[in-house]
């Protein structure tokens, strides 16, 4: 497996995703990427080796989430965190050959969310993936009104990673994590999230007694959710290696049921 250049002090949002987009229309096998996920995912890779880093899920634990989708066969999945479709266009391609029927993803920025769609339309894949563009807790909640009778199949964190826990948290209000979901959290080793981990490996007890004792200090912080202490999650750590070569790993955390205060 060949890496990515290493990742700088700036990384993202400097120009370099205009010129992958740029890099890709000009490709010698541009002509042979409509229709082929396979094909434009290998350009991306090839500009994140030749010119710069890219914050790509990239080959490796971009593997760990496919595997997940094929063996657990999610209708409907959503990821926190689109940048330029990297992950729309490979794990949408694998939510479709498994017989899903919509791949959702959260943007935030919406010049990255320009260029993911004409990486998704380039790949053939906007009849499954949808990209929402706005601050991600907006778009949750209204998420919650397009699906309001039970929990996503699958969630695919991949943003903010100081946002993971209390994001987690809102879904888990809005009952888009429910007994059945699976959530899947890229970055826990590298650049490491304790917090996150610590989170879905708690006791249902334990969390609920944090949630007594802190919701309403942290409440006057701003938007910040108490979450559902008695979901209860079973969760493993799957090692795997970053874009760069640097060792990381997805938690895989399935919710299991609810326990009963």
């Amino acid at each position: 497996m060949s890496f990515y250049k290493p990742e700088e002090k700036i990384f993202h949002n400097d120009g370099r995703e205009q010129a992958l987009l740029e890099y890709v229309q000009s490709h010698p096998s541009y002509n042979e990427m409509h229709g082929n996920p396979e094909k434009i995912l290998a350009a991306i890779d090839e500009f994140g080796r030749e010119k710069e880093f890219l914050m790509n899920v990239g080959q490796s634990k971009g593997a760990i989430v496919v595997k997940m989708i094929t063996d657990r066969n999610p209708r409907i999945m959503v990821e926190l965190g689109g940048y330029v479709g990297y992950s729309a266009i490979l794990f949408g391609n694998a939510l479709k050959r498994a017989g899903g029927q919509k791949y959702i993803s959260l943007e935030l920025n919406p010049l990255f969310a320009e260029i993911s769609d004409a990486m998704i339309r380039l790949a053939g894949l906007e009849d499954i993936v949808e990209i929402i563009v706005g601050p991600c807790r907006e778009s949750l909640r209204a998420l919650r009104g397009i699906y309001p009778h039970g929990g996503l199949d699958m969630i695919f964190l991949d943003h903010m990673k100081v946002h993971y826990v209390n994001d987690l948290k809102l879904c888990e209000e809005l009952r888009l994590v429910a007994p059945g979901t699976t959530v899947l959290a890229d970055n826990v080793i590298s650049p490491g999230n304790p917090a996150y981990l610590e989170y879905v490996r708690l006791s249902t007890k334990m969390k609920a007694e944090y949630a007594r004792r802190h919701s309403s200090e942290d409440d006057r912080l701003g938007d910040y959710s108490v979450g559902d202490p008695y979901l209860i999650y079973d969760t493993l750590t799957v090692r795997g290696l970053e874009v760069t070569g640097v060792p990381d790993a997805v938690e895989v955390s399935y919710c299991m049921g609810i326990d009963t205060p």
